[in-house]
């Protein structure tokens, strides 16, 4: 009677291990594989990024920190009852010209149907107004001249640097040395001249939506801070116009500035990204520095600088009125270099700390 075989016998010696592990599982080789799907490029920087809790923290508080300037400052002014700019000579002590403290409260007149003002941050100096009121509107004032000045200098940044990049020569040449004059020049010294000589008639320049001299901070930043990103994307560039998908675009006759457009571009939308976030936190405290030296934001206008200016002649009986303005900037910066630090590790793994 034949003994009966055993299914490791029943196979050749070429049938390898896949062979015998089908036997030895009783089915099909591929049965009770794990199905992996593939993930996009997007949804890996998404997947990197969320991982760092820190970048997490920030770009909550920048999208409150939106939320805040955009509809917090005239949903806040409707509940308080005044504006930003309202003055308040009664929250002033007379005899010593101190602002009111922190919850100072004031009714109008004996009817208690008529306004009640409460200033919850106090006064903000020798006029009255609303210290809280006016850090809310500072925070609009901050972010449209950072904004505004890292959208134009990263326009002009990312044209100048990719024409250099992928053209070189004279061209590369141009640019790198129109670069190097740019850096060279004194910022502060042409905004003390522009503010001494038009500077005024380009304060009144809003478009509709702008604060009052918003418009001169974001081309004085802007033009001068185009330098650092057209030298980054120039090297970016420059290698990337050696890959081979550049090599076969050319060959099959698409022109430069669609090569530039969509296959260049494309690539270079991580470093975008990063330091955009990273030149924002650069603005908001050079917009703070020139407003706080009296070269930025005018009066009445609500700003950062020019509150931590004012605070300066209360620094030792009212403390408070400089630690609001200097807390508002110090979050506002660390928030944004937190999230950029968060965007460049996701962007490029390899560099991750």
């Amino acid at each position: 009677m034949p003994t009966q075989e055993k299914p490791a016998d029943l196979l050749s010696s070429g049938a390898g291990l896949g062979a015998a592990v089908a036997a030895e599982t009783h089915g099909e080789l591929g049965e009770g594989e794990i199905q992996v799907r593939a993930r996009g490029y997007w949804e890996q920087v998404w997947r990197r990024f969320k991982r760092d809790k820190a970048a997490i923290i920030g770009g909550i508080f920048i999208v409150l920190l939106f939320l805040l300037a955009t509809i917090g400052g005239p949903i806040l002014a409707r509940l308080v009852g005044h504006g930003p700019n309202d003055l308040f000579f009664s929250a002033v002590d007379p005899n010593t010209q101190l602002p009111a403290g922190p919850f100072w409260s004031h009714v109008e007149g004996l009817d208690p149907t008529q306004g009640k003002e409460l200033f919850a941050l106090g006064a903000d100096g020798t006029l009255g107004r609303d210290e809280m009121l006016r850090l809310v509107y500072g925070a609009r004032t901050s972010l449209e001249v950072a904004l505004g000045a890292t959208l134009l200098g990263m326009a002009i940044g990312v044209l100048l640097g990719s024409i250099a990049g992928y053209y070189k020569g004279w061209v590369d040449t141009l640019v790198s040395r129109l670069t190097e004059i740019v850096m060279a020049f004194p910022v502060l010294l042409f905004v003390i001249a522009l503010a001494a000589t038009i500077g005024r008639r380009l304060d009144t320049i809003t478009f509709g939506f702008l604060e009052q001299g918003v418009f001169t901070l974001i081309l004085v930043i802007g033009i001068f801070g185009w330098f650092y990103p057209a030298r980054i994307i120039r090297a970016q560039v420059l290698s990337l116009r050696e890959k081979e998908f550049i090599e076969a675009a050319r060959m099959v006759g698409a022109s430069d500035a669609k090569i530039i457009r969509s296959h260049l571009l494309p690539h270079l939308v991580g470093p975008i990204i990063v330091y955009s976030t990273l030149v924002v936190a650069t603005n908001i405290l050079l917009e703070a520095g020139l407003s706080f030296l009296g070269l930025g934001i005018k009066d009445p206008t609500a700003s950062w600088g020019s509150m931590l200016n004012d605070a300066t002649n209360f620094y030792t009986v009212r403390p408070w009125l400089m630690v609001w303005p200097g807390l508002a900037v110090l979050l506002a910066t660390l928030s944004f270099n937190l999230l950029g630090d968060g965007l460049r590790d996701a962007f490029d793994p390899r560099g991750s700390r």
